[in-house]
């Protein structure tokens, strides 16, 4: 019996990520559980670039869906989130999946961009307050003012735990995953992922 979905994501804090969200969050993404496996590319983004279709089109007949995750900014990347996407998905069309079976999902410019929501949480989980949090940002030009979420979301992270002496881990991106306020996320990606999800596996 064919399992639910088939998920290809570029690193360790994607795949933590997604994982926490679909166990733990499925109630609040209001959709169902399913049966689903994650791999992760040992090249990480241009990996998943080069090679999502070729990898998935091996599991067309094992898998009802295919989810494919990967940072807008990389090295290398030959453009901007909307070309990584469009080419993506016409590369898996090209390879028997399509529009109502597969999605692809490019997070501009990187997934830490999903942790930056106004939630206390966020501030609890990296052990700084939010007023620090901004001091810091507008210092290293790294967050705009009158921006909802920082330009440079994952060199604050950074400069945050180096601060703290605390190693990056993909234990914060769970940490904030499994406790935030899915609704305060209105990052693009995020709501393509969640809408995606529920128009897939709908919770009734």
């Amino acid at each position: 019996m064919n399992k639910d979905l088939i998920i290809l994501v570029a690193d360790v804090q994607q795949e933590k990520t997604i994982e926490t969200l679909l166990d733990e969050r499925y109630k609040s993404l209001n959709i169902r559980r399913m049966t689903y496996d994650i791999f992760r590319h040992p090249r990480k983004d241009p990996g998943v670039y080069k090679e999502a279709a070729h990898f998935l089109k091996s599991y067309q007949g094992e898998y009802e869906h295919a989810l494919v995750l990967l940072d807008s900014e990389w090295a290398g990347a030959p453009g901007d989130a909307v070309y990584l996407r469009g080419t993506l998905q016409q590369q898996l069309y090209n390879n028997g999946w399509n529009a109502n079976n597969a999605e692809v999902i490019v997070i501009d410019p990187e997934l830490e961009i999903w942790i930056w929501s106004d939630s206390p949480v966020v501030a609890e989980e990296l052990r700084k307050p939010w007023n620090s949090i901004y001091t810091l940002a507008q210092k290293r030009g790294d967050w705009l003012k009158g921006q909802p979420k920082p330009i440079r979301p994952k060199e604050l992270l950074e400069a945050i735990l180096r601060q703290q002496n605390r190693p990056r881990s993909s234990a914060i991106f769970q940490a904030i995953a499994r406790r935030v306020g899915l609704t305060r996320c209105q990052d693009k990606a995020f709501i393509l992922l969640r809408q995606t999800l529920q128009n897939w596996f709908p919770s009734s």
